[in-house]
């Protein structure tokens, strides 16, 4: 922790689980749930071996860091309204904007190689005129987020979001030439189902790259410079992520279950019945588990060892301290 003054509690993790570990547990409930549902997609293509599956599913995870990222980037990094907290936001910005700049580095390169593997594999397949698009979203992509991947620190770390949220809309445009690469193969590029399929791969994408920043960026940063205009700035840019989850929540539960009915319906032993139906179950199961853990973070205060970041009314809860390792 540097000198910046404060009196803002932080609590140290001293058991192997507790409560700030559930963020965690969400953001690995969703890898698996999205490695079961990348196996279940290219099991419908059938490509179900597991070096098919890894690939495909290494290009959706680089999907979701980048484009979750540059959403909490692009939309809920915002300057201090009051002048006396201007440096302070501005410092976390940055030093927020530095670890997620480490990320991309290795997470731009893993999206686009396995992505251009895609392209030539589902090109084999039979998309047809959908790679051209597809690559011509892959060199924005690349350009934009490699500018600030790889480019100078901008001295205004604010003067960065409109690169941001550029880069967020060729991801989104993305996900929907992914999606169609997958509707095109499965359901003869019907409009409805392809729809479906580019908002539940938005609503993971948005969530996962979302929750990563939340737990690996946020975090970390503020601790790094606790006071009082950090945890506000930091408790704000929560909070926004907070409203957007609860969007998307629901559009990744719906959109899954769509998805799920033309291959077991309305009937619940056609789970058991076959490959599909059981990966289905499973991740039925998983997102349980992940709206368990979302209604409960809230209630315990999870999202933060830091007091006030999940809600800023707690640093001023009475006879609250500070834990130290």
């Amino acid at each position: 922790m540097n000198t910046v003054p404060s009196s803002v509690p932080v609590t140290a993790s001293t058991h192997l689980l507790d409560k700030y570990m559930l963020p965690k547990v969400a953001l690995t409930v969703i890898t698996i749930a999205s490695l079961v549902g990348t196996w279940l997609t290219m099991s419908t293509h059938g490509a179900s071996a597991a070096g098919a599956v890894a690939v495909r599913w290494l290009h959706l995870i680089g999907y979701a860091v980048l484009t979750g990222g540059y959403m909490w980037m692009g939309l809920f990094v915002r300057p201090a309204e009051k002048p006396a907290q201007a440096s302070y936001f501005a410092r976390f910005v940055a030093a927020s904007q530095a670890r997620f700049r480490r990320i991309v580095q290795i997470a731009l390169p893993v999206f686009l190689l396995a992505a251009l593997f895609d392209v030539r594999r589902f090109g084999g397949w039979g998309v047809g005129w959908l790679i051209w698009p597809e690559l011509a979203l892959l060199v924005g992509i690349g350009l934009a987020a490699g500018r600030f991947a790889y480019g100078r620190t901008a001295a205004d770390p604010f003067s960065l979001r409109g690169l941001a949220r550029l880069t967020l809309a060729l991801l989104l445009l993305d996900a929907l030439v992914q999606a169609a690469f997958d509707v095109t193969l499965a359901q003869a590029g019907q409009a409805l189902p392809l729809a479906v399929r580019w908002l539940h791969l938005a609503a993971f994408g948005l969530w996962f790259g979302a929750a990563l920043w939340n737990i690996f960026i946020a975090v970390p940063a503020a601790r790094s410079m606790v006071s009082i205009p950090v945890v506000v700035a930091s408790s704000q840019q929560l909070e926004r992520f907070r409203v957007v989850v609860r969007m998307i929540l629901p559009t990744l539960i719906v959109t899954g279950l769509i998805q799920a009915y033309p291959y077991v319906g309305l009937n619940p032993s056609a789970l058991l019945a076959s490959t599909i139906g059981r990966l289905i179950l499973v991740k039925i199961a998983l997102i349980i588990v992940l709206v368990g853990v979302f209604i409960t973070c809230p209630m315990w205060r999870a999202c933060s060892p830091i007091a006030g970041m999940c809600k800023l009314d707690d640093l001023y809860t009475p006879g609250n301290q500070e834990a130290r390792p």
